[in-house]
């Protein structure tokens, strides 16, 4: 399995808004997302400044702030990356639309549930900023092994639709 190994770490206490915080996840379907993206990073979260100081929109059973400590406490072996992406926000985040949103495990667009990465693109192209381009279901590596092809099937992923994993996102941010 290869591994994303090249770093632009943010020193966790000099995170700000806008930082994007990726963990090595103990959630159920994280194996078949580090197999399929061949990346140990699969599940990830933006750094937004609240009235309780910094927290992490994440979007999990759904989307909420959870406190740094918490997110990463939920990393496997305590494996996470912040990235600092070069292209700024302008603007402070404006996360309330989507607190409470459902995750979203059919991992598609505009449906009104949540996956973490698109949560992380969408903060981003709300502000003008594309991070990376969405591509289709049918490049990552995970649409070739038969147990995951059941798995999409049930969830009603289609091998057209476009998704971004949050390997996408960690290697498009230097």
């Amino acid at each position: 399995l290869i591994m994303c190994t090249s770093c632009n770490r943010v020193d966790i206490s000099d995170l700000r808004e806008g930082d994007v915080v990726f963990i090595e996840s103990k959630s159920q379907q994280s194996p078949y997302i580090k197999a399929g993206t061949m990346c140990k990073w699969t599940h990830c979260g933006v750094v937004v400044n609240t009235a309780k100081g910094l927290r992490i929109l994440e979007a999990s059973k759904t989307v909420m702030l959870t406190p740094l400590d918490k997110f990463i406490g939920r990393a496997k072996n305590g494996n996470y990356m912040a990235k600092r992406p070069r292209q700024q926000l302008t603007k402070p985040i404006s996360y309330s639309k989507w607190l409470g949103q459902p995750y979203d495990l059919a991992f598609k667009f505009d449906n009104g549930k949540m996956y973490c990465s698109e949560l992380v693109w969408l903060v981003y192209k709300e502000q003008g900023i594309e991070l990376c381009k969405p591509r289709k279901v049918s490049s990552f590596p995970f649409a070739r092994i038969p147990k995951v092809r059941k798995l999409m099937n049930k969830r009603g992923i289609s091998m057209d639709q476009h998704a971004v994993a949050p390997v996408d996102l960690y290697k498009a941010i230097s």
